[in-house]
């Protein structure tokens, strides 16, 4: 028995010194692992605490984000008077024999409410303006929330034009039919 213990032992031995000779010591992976996973699991939540609060809105004084931007845009809004143009109705381009119709209602947002009595003055131009882009659309350019929103945006760059000292906020369509 006292020699089955010994040839356990320096088999054991044998073992622990063939782990030593290939340099692999098992608490020391150990603990660099643990500090490495410490480390990752520190840095994420410094990164969503950090996030949170620029989300949140208490980073922005310390980077210097200002809110003058926003309250303008807010006056903008809050200040807005609206004129309501005559419907206009126009022939579309059609490559067959039937004709197509598009009638159109359109209103004027603008910020000033002496701006609204020029804006009344200029209704026949903005209509000519508006109208002379209307005419050339083709029926396929009214199919589509993306045509519709690009004729949209065309008809305010209209309107801009026709009352260029003037600010115009936007341009509502407030109805749109096409025949």
């Amino acid at each position: 028995m006292a020699d089955e213990d010994e040839e356990e032992q320096e088999v054991s031995d044998d073992l622990e010194d063939e782990d030593e000779e290939e340099g692999i010591p098992h608490e020391g992976v150990s603990k660099k692992k643990l500090v490495l996973i410490l480390l990752l699991v520190t840095l994420m939540l410094v990164s969503i605490i950090l996030g949170g609060l620029y989300f949140v809105g208490i980073l922005d004084p310390l980077l210097g984000i200002d809110k003058e931007s926003e309250k303008k845009d807010a006056a903008l809004i809050k200040g807005q008077h609206y004129f309501k143009l005559e419907d206009m109705t126009v022939n579309l381009v059609s490559g067959g024999k039937k004709s197509r119709f598009f009638k159109v209602s359109v209103t004027v947002a603008v910020i000033q409410e002496a701006d609204v009595s020029v804006i009344e003055a200029l209704a026949p131009r903005i209509t000519d303006y508006v109208t002379q882009y209307l005419r050339e659309l083709k029926p396929e350019e009214m199919a589509g929330s993306a045509n519709f929103y690009r004729m949209h945006e065309n008809v305010l760059l209209r309107v801009r034009a026709a009352v260029a000292p003037i600010v115009v906020t936007d341009v509502l369509i407030t109805s749109a039919l096409v025949q």
